[in-house]
């Protein structure tokens, strides 16, 4: 009898024994596994970052997934809001030699008038969705994706809100004037390299730059956006976003032709159809 307690005993303890190896045993291997190489698994959607970055494309945040052992998607948000610019702009009335038009009143008021303070207000916000192609065992990766969202790159104003009643009376006249004697005068209002805008009904400035809602993109980068063997992982990454030849257009849509075809501003502007990001990223993995 006792022989059998005994051996019942030393069963119980087997067990025991047994047991606990069973339970620290994966987590001792886990934690093995996790010094030496931290979800280095290749896989589809099976790993999570988050990430931050900054450039000229301005602030942003994203998340970033595997697809494949070579393709890394990203999705997220980025965008410009600094504060205003503001400069002086020229006033056109003043180059107005025409007799009959200088004698009259709307243009004389206008005249008078030398430069216009303008604020310069940077609003550009996108979400996007973007492709990491890493074909070579190095840190350098092809990128491609799309920008949606605001078409609006930049919007002009006067700072001094409803104050430009002269220089609307005076485009009017010119209007008019146009129009019954077949004439050409450029509009009366403030100078932009080679466009000319013109004041609204409400006597202000409101001028929008405007490009694509949908805007293609194609880079490429050295780092990582998903880290292989840490949490913490650095990319940058540089290309061209693909927006068409930006537009000036007026606050009732009206879009504003340029003065010249072949120098300055408007030569600028046909050639800027594509715009320059370039975008560091700090990515930390969830999982």
């Amino acid at each position: 009898m006792k022989q059998i307690r005994h051996h019942i005993s030393q069963l119980f303890r087997v067990l025991a024994v047994t047991a606990t190896l069973a339970l620290l045993t994966p987590a001792a291997v886990a934690q093995e596994n996790k010094n030496l190489k931290l979800h280095s698994e290749n896989g589809m959607l099976n790993h999570l970052a988050v990430g931050l970055q900054t450039g000229l494309g301005g602030p942003g945040i994203d998340v970033a997934m595997p697809l494949h052992r070579i393709v890394t998607v990203r999705a997220g948000f980025v965008g410009n809001a600094i504060g205003d610019i503001k400069f002086k702009a020229i006033n056109t009335a003043s180059q107005i030699t025409q007799s009959q038009l200088v004698e009259d009143d709307a243009v004389k008021q206008a005249k008078m008038v030398d430069k216009v303070e303008l604020a310069l207000k940077p609003r550009f916000w996108n979400a996007f969705v973007m492709a990491e192609v890493h074909p070579f065992p190095t840190p350098f990766y092809f990128s491609a994706g799309l920008f949606a969202g605001s078409r609006t790159f930049l919007h002009f104003r006067n700072t001094n809100d409803g104050a430009l009643q002269s220089l609307y009376d005076a485009n009017k006249k010119v209007e008019d004037y146009n129009a019954l004697f077949r004439t050409n005068y450029p509009p009366v209002g403030l100078k932009f390299g080679d466009y000319v805008f013109t004041a609204d009904e409400n006597y202000n400035i409101d001028v929008k730059m405007k490009t694509w809602a949908v805007k293609p993109y194609l880079g490429i980068g050295f780092g990582q956006s998903m880290a292989q063997h840490h949490r913490l992982s650095v990319a940058v990454d540089a290309g061209l976003l693909f927006w068409g030849a930006p537009k000036f257009v007026l606050n009732n849509g009206t879009k504003i032709k340029s003065t010249s075809k072949e120098s300055g501003i408007t030569h600028f502007v046909s050639w800027f159809s594509a715009y320059p990001m370039i975008q560091v990223r700090l990515a930390y993995k969830i999982f």
